[in-house]
C-alpha cells in the first residue's frame, strides 16, 4: 500500500512528473510518495498531485484506474458529440483485453490454487470487468433526428452521464 505524504522541502527538488519537472524549492509543500518500502521514494509537485492508478501496486488495479480516471472521467460532451460510439468501442477494447490478461493469469495458476482465495479475486474481477463491458455496451448511443440543437445538447449529457455513471465495482 502506497504512503502518500505532503511536506515542506528541507532542500531543492524536482517534480518527478515526466510532464511537469517544475522545480520544487526549499520551503514549497510538495508530495512524496512511494507504493512500498523497497521503491523509490517519487516527489510531485502540489500540481501534480498522484492519481490512484499511481498510488497502487497491481498492474491491474493501476490500469483500471487509468481508464476510470482518464478515458471514462476525462470524456467531455464535444467527444460525445464526435463520435460516442468509437470512443465507447476503444474502451470496452482496453476491458476486454485487460479482461483476458486477468483471466490468462487465473488460468496458469495450477488448479489446486484457482480455488483459493487469490484465484477467486482473479475470477471476480474478471466478472466485474464483464460486467462494465456489458454496461458500456448497453448504453443507448442513439441521437433521434428532427432534434433542436438544446435537445440534442441534452441528449448528449444524457450519454456521457450513461457512460461515466459505468465503474468498476470488485475489488
Amino acid at each position: 500500500m502506497a504512503t502518500l505524504k505532503k511536506q515542506k522541502a528541507r532542500k531543492e527538488y524536482e517534480c518527478s512528473n515526466s510532464r511537469c519537472k517544475k522545480p520544487i524549492k526549499v520551503g514549497d509543500e510538495y508530495y512524496r510518495f512511494s507504493q512500498s518500502r523497497f521503491q523509490p521514494l517519487r516527489i510531485l509537485c502540489l500540481a501534480c498531485k498522484p492519481t490512484r492508478s499511481q498510488m497502487t501496486g497491481s498492474e491491474f488495479l493501476s490500469t483500471m484506474y487509468a481508464i476510470e480516471d482518464g478515458d471514462i472521467a476525462g470524456l467531455s460532451v464535444e467527444a460525445i458529440a464526435d463520435d460516442a460510439q468509437s470512443f465507447v468501442e476503444g474502451i470496452v477494447g482496453q476491458l476486454e483485453e485487460l479482461r483476458d490478461e486477468t483471466e490468462e493469469k487465473r488460468d496458469n495458476m495450477p488448479e489446486s490454487l484457482q480455488d483459493a482465495p487469490t484465484g477467486e479475486m482473479l475470477q471476480g474481477r474478471v466478472d466485474s470487468v464483464d460486467e462494465m463491458i456489458s454496461e458500456l455496451e448497453d448504453v443507448d448511443l442513439e441521437i433521434e433526428e428532427g432534434l433542436t440543437e438544446e435537445e440534442k445538447a441534452e441528449r448528449y449529457e444524457e450519454i456521457l452521464q450513461a457512460i461515466q455513471d459505468v465503474c468498476y465495482n470488485g475489488e
